[in-house]
């Protein structure tokens, strides 16, 4: 197993998308999209093949989103989703000042792991919104 901070090519990052049961995107977006993030986070086999990733987009100051964590189905009980929450909070705690706010938008299933990092709901303080374009 081997951890980078360097993205995926964007068709590894569909296929990683496709395997996990997300929706589709199409290349150019996916390649604006990982060119922009501020961190990637990406576990790759011992065939180099990606198996695991999230990354972090915002304005690397006040406001940081965790986006695109993904596990291949055939991994998921090993634990690299924790892996790589421990690598974007690494670099949280090194860079991000005081008082930045990590937002995240998570499935039920993974309130667990981002709670064990921290995360909190906002409820009933506020609401996330979300429009898909």
């Amino acid at each position: 197993m081997n951890i980078s901070h360097i993205a995926p090519l964007p068709e590894e990052y569909l296929a990683l998308r496709k395997a996990a049961g997300l929706n589709s995107k199409d290349d150019s977006t996916a390649k604006t999209a990982l060119s922009n993030s501020i961190l990637s986070v990406c576990i790759r086999n011992d065939e180099s093949e990606l198996i695991a990733m999230g990354r972090m987009i915002g304005d690397d100051a006040y406001v940081y989103l965790i986006a695109d964590m993904i596990v291949h189905p055939s991994c998921q009980s090993e634990g690299l989703d924790e892996t790589v929450m421990m690598e974007i909070m690494k670099y949280l705690d090194r860079s991000a000042p005081k008082g930045a706010d990590v937002i995240l938008m998570s499935d039920i299933q993974a309130m667990a792991l981002y709670k064990k990092f921290g995360f909190e709901l906002t409820y009933p303080n506020s609401l996330s919104m979300r429009r898909t374009i």
